[in-house]
């Protein structure tokens, strides 16, 4: 790839880093419409060359529309619009509109669609995560406009279980291919309604959702020059609703108190440990230190907590994916390594035991576990038919403290239980056995059934049944000695009661043969150490590149590293060292990525690259809406080095994490709820991932599996991220956010809400009152925030609000597409829309024909996924904006390879979509940015845009004044 500017580029650069550039004319048409006439920049005519009025007869005949399941509506301020129903039997693709618009023969012709703001999936609070999540696509002349998921012209309408401005119409704008209406004044444009997609499927059945209910009405539809779409004087918007304050809710506390009670209980008595995932071990530690759960200072939370690390090491010697492709994800062991710090001072001598849980032995064999049932034994579903029960029996035992309970009250009733998980055996002759006490016991009576099992869990051969005395009487000692059947490879044994009685079970014995040799467990102090150092030394050496995997892998090395320092200090690594990882996750020092197997970091993005940039935002490639909020990851993170035995102060690292939570502040939208009452939502519109419009509701933080909206406040108590968490509460929206953490079931979400119960309410009830609010509200100053590296800004203008990505997901080189949403009280807008840029290289990538992304994911364990994903059922689609030619941006020296070793067709790739100079006008707003480390940019002269007030300071620039852009530096102007 060449990394020298093109001869042809606008930007001509002189000598060496530093010196000046001069813009000597940016070009007139985006690079992707090269052959397209040249449109010269400025203002545009603002009026629409077009508008269809759907469910109007008289426009929709003027249109030559033609409607295929479809119905007329009467929807928002009374006026007409057309739903697009399912088919039947429901498919993916719904009803459609085709018809005729007026375009331009030159330039860019842009389309606007009008929907209504109080439209949305009411099958889920969740943002996100609803059944009805219908989406409607564009296309042109038979071809689809854009990509279904993710790409930078996207659909125009994803909807989502939120309204997105209630009671008022919005609008999002889309740009047509320039190849598409070049020398034409009339098009076919088409709507098609379609189901739901989930991203992260792995194949078309999990990508793709039947449409199974109708569309979201669908208003008008307007062609027109000018990117900033303004509507006919005279058309009914409607306005914001006066902003409430909403009440009630807090039940839910009760809620959440009763399930973290419930969740406590299951974990100290219940839950078999040496299946507990680190949520639910975390759990389980933060009850032994927390006076409210049943779990506080009770030896055998303790226990339980050491048997599940037990059984996560059992398990991870037998697969090493527990490591590295585990529910933990990229924090690998580190859970281990903080619980370990957590209750280092109560531990005793526990460290100094064998790990239980060996596979060669039977887990519980005296029931000493449990509540009331014991761990590791089951009832299977089909047994529990017989009329039979079972319960954990502490008021009877031949040795130890319990025993197992059958009891049967039928003549033809049966009871039993089985071990779980199975047991390891050899060949050759073992000795099982049990001690059973009876009472009053007739029929068949209690006995043992060892059962034998392949390595694939086939049964080998049939039961092998040992009785004991029937009638009454004390411990009767009952063995079974077989030789192990050809293929077996385990074992499981089963207690069984069949006929009247009662029957305890105690000590369950297995013995293998004299000589056999099967490995002795370690003692957990040298486990552990193995554990984490394995898991180490291994992210150390698989150090991910985009922002928020970095950052919880360094939260996992850190973690391993502070349990090393306690088991084995010779293994630690210094405590500078291990807090460089977090240092570089959080742009306090540069990514230099995975190490080499001596600990030397590789640099695949050389030696300047910041994983958040100098606004405080995350960096994947740019701006990212929900997956920018890692206020949760910042918290563990600080936590991780300052709670527990030996933990230390990190002012260094709550300077940047509130400086990062700040400025997600500025990427906010408050508006009103479905109920009209004020709220707070991140801004998702820019985002390059699958974001979903509205945004969630996030003040300081948001609710997700690993966050509450205290959270920031409680830990860091900053005055304004205090402030802003105040003024949700006040605001009444606090309560509404808590419904994941009181009905989710997912231990990692019981471990969010055991936080918020335990800790972060009741510390944040006790912060002084402070005066700060959102940034973003109409009675905040105003503001211009601009981020070089992710190339988006934020800016407060009075009462607008304009958020901008200039670098929009541009995967694989310079797209020249923008993205916006502009907010006033009266209206949103949305759009991408074309923009110029300069100051790319020779080097081209040419878009392919693709339906569902526009790109091949960055990484190598997608192979099984094709570039561009897998195509939507139904008929082979063709991808308007394919033949697409895409400059690449200049990668700097340092850098070897910016698909990162991972060369895939179209693979994502970094760097080379940013460009270093960027010019977009929207309205009355004009942005220049330069993305450049070294060069100055000269701003071209502006006649047709006019004079306009730079709204950083204030000062007014003339139309043919031609100010200097220094590196990484952004000018917003705005005419009024």
């Amino acid at each position: 790839m060449s990394h020298a500017p093109a001869r042809r580029d606008v930007l001509k650069y002189a000598g060496t880093a530093g010196a000046a550039v001069a813009v000597l004319g940016l070009p007139s048409a985006p690079t992707a419409a090269a052959a397209t006439p040249d449109v010269p920049p400025g203002r545009r005519d603002p009026a629409p060359l077009d508008i269809v009025v759907f469910g109007d007869p008289d426009s929709e005949t003027a249109h030559n529309l033609t409607a295929t399941l479809s119905d007329r509506i009467t929807g928002g301020l009374g006026q007409s619009a057309r739903v697009l129903n399912p088919t039947s039997p429901a498919s993916y693709w719904g009803g459609s509109l085709k018809f005729d618009v007026a375009v331009c023969p030159a330039g860019t012709t842009y389309v606007t669609v009008r929907l209504w703001g109080d439209d949305y999936d009411n099958s889920s609070e969740e943002a996100a995560s609803g059944t009805n999540m219908w989406r409607l696509q564009l296309f042109c002349e038979g071809k689809q406009v854009g990509h279904e998921d993710q790409g930078a012209v996207d659909s125009l309408d994803i909807l989502d279980t939120a309204p997105r401005t209630p009671g008022r119409f919005f609008f999002h704008t889309l740009p047509l291919p320039e190849k598409m209406t070049a020398g034409k004044d009339k098009v076919t444009l088409e709507i098609r309604a379609m189901g739901r997609i989930w991203s992260y499927g792995q194949n078309q059945a999990q990508l793709y959702y039947k449409m199974t209910t109708p569309s979201r009405g669908i208003y008008r539809l307007y062609t027109h020059t000018d990117p900033y779409f303004v509507p006919p004087k005279g058309e009914a918007q409607g306005t914001a609703p006066e902003p409430q304050t909403r009440s009630g809710g807090e039940e839910v506390l009760d809620a959440i108190k009763a399930r973290v009670q419930k969740d406590q209980k299951n974990l100290l008595t219940t839950a078999d440990p040496a299946t507990m995932d680190g949520w639910a071990m975390q759990s389980l530690a933060e009850g032994y230190l927390w006076s409210g759960s049943p779990a506080h200072q009770n030896p055998q939370a303790l226990d339980r907590v050491l048997q599940a690390i037990d059984g996560r090491y059992m398990a991870w010697k037998s697969d090493a994916t527990v490591m590295t492709g585990s529910d933990q994800q990229w924090q690998g062991f580190g859970r281990v390594g903080l619980v370990l710090a957590l209750l280092w001072e109560h531990l005793g001598d526990r460290l100094n035991e064998q790990v239980t849980g060996s596979p060669y032995a039977i887990a519980n064999p005296g029931f000493e576990s449990g509540t009331d049932t014991p761990t590791s034994w089951q009832m299977p579903g089909w047994a529990s038919a017989g009329g039979g029960t079972w319960a954990r029996d502490t008021t009877v035992s031949r040795s130890g403290s319990a025993s197992l309970k059958l009891q049967v009250t039928t003549t033809s009733g049966y009871s039993y239980v089985n071990s779980t998980p199975r047991t390891r055996i050899a060949q050759g002759t073992y000795r099982y056995g049990a001690w059973i006490r009876t009472d009053a016991v007739t029929g068949a009576g209690a006995h043992i059934d060892p059962l034998f099992f392949d390595a694939s869990g086939k049964l080998v051969g049939s039961d092998h049944k040992v009785y004991a005395s029937k009638g009454t009487h004390d411990w009767e000692y009952v063995e079974f000695v077989f030789a192990t059947p050809a293929g077996a490879t385990q074992m499981e044994m089963h207690l069984r009661l069949s006929g009247p009685g009662t029957a305890w079970f105690d000590d369950v014995t297995l013995v293998a043969p004299g000589g056999t040799t099967t490995p002795v467990p370690p003692v957990r102090k040298d486990a552990y150490a193995d554990m984490l150092k394995s898991s180490r030394d291994y992210w150390r050496q698989h150090f991910p590149h985009y922002s928020n995997q970095s950052q919880i892998c360094a939260i996992g090395i850190y973690q391993t590293n502070r349990g090393l320092k306690l088991l084995a200090p010779g293994l630690a690594l210094p405590e500078d060292k291990a807090r460089d990882y977090m240092y570089q996750s959080i742009g306090l020092k540069p990514y230099l990525g995975p190490e080499d197997a001596d600990g030397n970091p590789t640099k695949p993005l050389g030696e300047s690259y910041y994983q958040v940039t100098k606004a405080g935002l995350t960096r994947e490639l740019g701006y990212v809406g929900s997956y920018g909020e890692v206020m949760d990851w910042l918290v563990m993170m600080y936590e991780s080095v300052t709670r527990g035995y030996g933990g230390q102060d990190a002012p260094e690292l709550r300077e940047q994490m509130v400086t990062m939570t700040k400025a997600r502040g500025r990427f906010r939208v408050v508006d009103v709820d479905k109920d009209h009452c004020r709220i707070s939502r991140l801004e998702t519109v820019i985002g390059w991932r699958n974001e979903v419009y509205p945004g969630e509701i996030a003040y300081a933080s948001r609710t997700a599996w690993d966050s509450n909206p205290v959270m920031t406040a409680a830990v860091f108590k900053d005055p304004e991220i205090v402030g802003w968490t105040q003024e949700m509460v006040a605001d009444g929206q606090l309560y509404p956010q808590l419904h994941l953490q009181a009905t989710h079931t997912w231990t990692r979400v019981g471990l969010n809400a055991l936080r918020f119960l335990s800790r972060d309410w009741d510390e944040f009830q006790s912060l002084p009152a402070r005066p700060a609010g959102i940034p973003t509200a109409w009675d905040q100053p105003d503001f211009v925030v601009t981020d070089e590296d992710n190339g988006c800004i934020a800016v407060k203008n009075g009462r607008e609000l304009l958020f901008a990505s200039l670098y929009f997901r541009a995967r694989q080189g310079v797209n020249d597409y923008a993205r916006i949403h502009h907010v006033t009280p009266v209206d949103q807008r949305s759009a991408t829309i074309r923009e110029r840029s300069a100051g790319t290289t020779d080097a081209t990538f040419t878009a392919r024909d693709w339906i569902l992304w526009d790109y091949a994911i960055n990484d190598p364990g997608a192979s099984h996924l094709p570039p561009g994903g897998f195509p939507p059922p139904g008929d082979t689609l063709h991808q308007a904006l394919a033949g697409d030619v895409y400059h690449l941006a200049p990668v700097p020296d340092d850098v070897p390879d910016p698909t990162l070793g991972v060369h895939f067709d179209g693979v994502e790739t970094m760097l080379v979509g940013r460009a270093p100079f960027y010019l977009c006008e929207y309205g009355d707003y004009l942005i220049a940015m330069n993305t450049s480390t070294d060069k100055t940019a000269t701003l071209p002269a502006r006649q047709e845009f006019g004079p306009a007030r730079d709204l950083a300071t204030g000062r007014t620039v003339g139309a043919g004044e031609r100010p200097k852009l220094g590196p990484r530096s952004t000018l917003v102007l705005y005419r009024g």
